[in-house]
């Protein structure tokens, strides 16, 4: 039993196509086989996943098929400390569940943004900024 997908860029931008090709060949004939763009949150908190488009792909135990999927605008990749959020491309049937899932980057400089920590939820105030920069005090 083997599921691949074959990705030809792994980084894109907002609204560009992502283009490949999918290969199977099961044991047992799949239900509602089929071949989705998703993305999915990981982290702390409640994790999410939404699936945006899916390729039918039949019902046969094995085949292969070219892809393409438009991609929309939103959300970015991103890998912070309390969350990341990630696109693939994952084969699933029916009752089998997922087959095989490869990952994608969408962001517009076609790589994943690193969230940073912030110093303080508190907002710096002008006189903040500039005793900091100027090494004086606080009054």
């Amino acid at each position: 039993m083997s599921t691949t997908i074959t990705i030809e860029r792994r980084d894109l931008r907002p609204h560009e196509t992502v283009t490949g090709r999918v290969e199977w060949q099961l044991e047992k004939e799949p239900r509602d086989l089929e071949l989705r763009l998703c993305w999915f949150t990981q982290g702390r908190g409640t994790e999410e996943s939404r699936t945006i488009a899916a390729l039918p792909l039949g019902d046969t135990l094995r085949g292969e098929r070219a892809f393409s999927f438009q991609l929309p605008a939103e959300p970015w990749s991103v890998n912070g400390t309390l969350v990341r959020i990630a696109w693939a491309l994952e084969v699933v049937a029916k009752k089998t569940g997922s087959l095989a899932v490869e990952e994608i980057v969408v962001a517009p400089q076609r790589q994943e943004i690193a969230l940073r920590e912030i110093e303080s939820a508190r907002t710096t105030t002008k006189a903040e900024k500039w005793m900091k920069r100027f090494g004086r005090a606080k009054p």
